[in-house]
């Protein structure tokens, strides 16, 4: 038996735990099998560094009963995987660049991930240098058309970390944009999956969160006691009781400073095996917020903290995560409006079974139509944007990007022609978030510009799923994207996105993420 060295470094390619074969996966294999494959020809398909497994298994659901196992994937589902699979060698092989790009042990490596989760969003990604810990994070987490779906991307994604056996994996924060369920319906479930350092949402008063529960088309218990109390919630959930709660307040005003150019501190290459370490400012959210109602609402509010007006996440001063609440531009509340609403809160908290909650929730709903009109929940909604890229302009730079199908988290396929660049690859996420008003373009613009971050913004998720009400001709050509990312689905719900903001990025490489197909960037670069 061969011993390996203690110091050599697998960088997650040699397995520690259990292989958990992903739904999608199953149904392949299983219409394999169907078609007359042998085990062993079907394994050399799936097994792979990281996530080895035996042939048994393939034999195991050979034999199994098929009433408790998903249907086979169609006859044209398999085709499609065996010609991506031919034409597209396994996602690993492609960080064989380093040597062939000239890159050394300094190098970072980046990975953005849209995940297939239809009307919805979940994105993931990563950030490697060396031997170092990689960092993590989770944009959104939802979806309105693919709520399974959404925990299966999830699961996958924790098994791809490939932690120790009895442990976690370890996301270094998850960012919400906004409270509605297409964008964290997954939440609770990724909560219970990894172990997440920190959660970063936008802070929104009492009389706006609830707003949200009076337009919400099923409010459910729990989703209401979230609103309720959205730190106490997080931090009530399994999971979630260790996670470091940040609220982004209004970002009106002056943008964040420049970026730290400085070089890097501590060591360099190879010996470099430091954690990376996200440094942010932050103050104490007050015991008493105003707009709560005492005793009853934001009971844990003071538990979580507020990120210092005008800063932004930096790691180690080379990479940093700038996060716009555009809650400033929303509607202001009318003088009076909190006293008038407090009663009908009471009365839906107070609520004992869903026909009561129903009837109260209706009431509510009625009273902020009165007040402000009833389409105007949409072209309020509050988002948290967030910007992360290079803090300088990086020497050299290595880029893939493609399409991933559902399901699989180890080859990408079908590249794409995003032409991303050492000077143009930082992402740049928007959530349900409006820019379809002057004053809004305005201080997107203000807030983003300074410093070179719009210029630099080239994988940009469209607003609210393609939305017409969301978006405006001039925006398109202010970001000027070299992705245009659509998280959305075209055959269900709203059939988003709108034809008229589809033409406004036509220029700008449209990408469809759906229920099917993902969007994947993997890049190397060095400083």
């Amino acid at each position: 038996m061969t011993t390996f060295p203690s110091s050599l470094r697998f960088n997650g390619l040699v397995r520690t735990g259990p292989v958990t074969i992903c739904r999608r996966d199953v149904r392949l294999i299983l219409a394999m099998i169907d078609a007359g494959l042998e085990d062993q020809k079907i394994h050399a398909f799936f097994s792979q560094p990281g996530r080895d497994f035996n042939h048994r298994e393939i034999s195991e659901l050979r034999s199994a009963n098929r009433s408790s196992l998903p249907p086979p994937a169609t006859r044209a589902q398999l085709q499609a995987f065996l010609d991506r699979w031919w034409t597209t060698p396994p996602v690993s092989h492609y960080l064989d660049c380093h040597n062939e790009q000239g890159l050394d042990w300094d190098a970072w490596q980046v990975a953005y991930r849209f995940h297939p989760v239809g009307q919805g969003m979940l994105h993931s990604g990563e950030l490697r240098q060396g031997r170092r810990q990689p960092f993590t994070w989770v944009y959104d987490c939802g979806s309105l058309t693919a709520a399974v779906q959404v925990e299966s991307e999830l699961d996958d994604l924790c098994t791809a970390h490939n932690a120790a056996l009895g442990s976690k994996p370890k996301l270094d924060f998850v960012a919400l944009s906004h409270f509605d369920a297409d964008h964290i319906s997954g939440l609770v479930h990724l909560l219970g999956l990894f172990e997440v350092k920190m959660i970063l949402l936008p802070f929104l008063q009492l009389w706006q969160r609830f707003w949200i529960a009076a337009s919400a088309d099923d409010l459910d218990a729990d989703f209401l006691q979230f609103l309720v109390d959205p730190a106490g919630y997080l931090l009530g959930v399994d999971g979630g009781g260790e996670a470091r709660i940040v609220f982004v307040p209004p970002s009106a005003g002056d943008p964040p400073p420049a970026p730290d150019f400085g070089p890097p501190e501590g060591p360099r290459g190879e010996l470099d095996d430091r954690p990376m370490r996200l440094r942010l400012e932050t103050d104490r959210v007050p015991d008493v917020v105003d707009g709560e109602i005492p005793d009853v609402t934001g009971l844990r509010l003071s538990a979580a903290e507020f990120l210092k007006v005008g800063s932004a996440l930096d790691i180690d001063g080379l990479w940093e995560f700038v996060p716009y609440n555009d809650a400033h531009q929303a509607k202001r509340c009318p003088a009076g409006f909190s006293a008038t609403v407090e009663p009908l809160i009471k009365t839906l908290l107070a609520a004992g079974n869903p026909a009561d909650r129903k009837t109260a929730q209706d009431a509510l709903k009625a009273h902020y139509d009165t007040t402000f009109g009833s389409s105007a929940y949409r072209r309020n909604i509050i988002s948290l944007f967030l910007y992360g890229g290079p803090a300088s302009t990086p020497a050299v730079a290595y880029f893939e990007t493609g399409e991933t199908l559902l399901g699989n988290m180890a080859w990408y396929h079908k590249p794409d022609r995003s032409r991303l660049s050492a000077t143009h690859f930082s992402m740049l996420f928007t959530g349900d978030g409006s820019l379809d008003s002057g004053p809004r373009r305005t201080g997107f613009e203000n807030f983003f510009k300074p410093y070179g971050r719009l210029d630099k913004a080239s994988v940009f998720q469209v607003m609210h799923h393609g939305a017409s009400g969301n978006s405006s001709p001039e925006v398109a050509a202010l970001v000027a994207p070299r992705a245009s990312i659509f998280c959305s689905d075209p055959s269900k719900g709203q059939k988003h996105p709108d034809a008229d903001v589809l033409r406004q990025f036509w220029p700008y490489n449209c990408i469809q993420v759906d229920d099917a197909i993902g969007w994947l960037m993997l890049g190397v670069f060095v400083f």
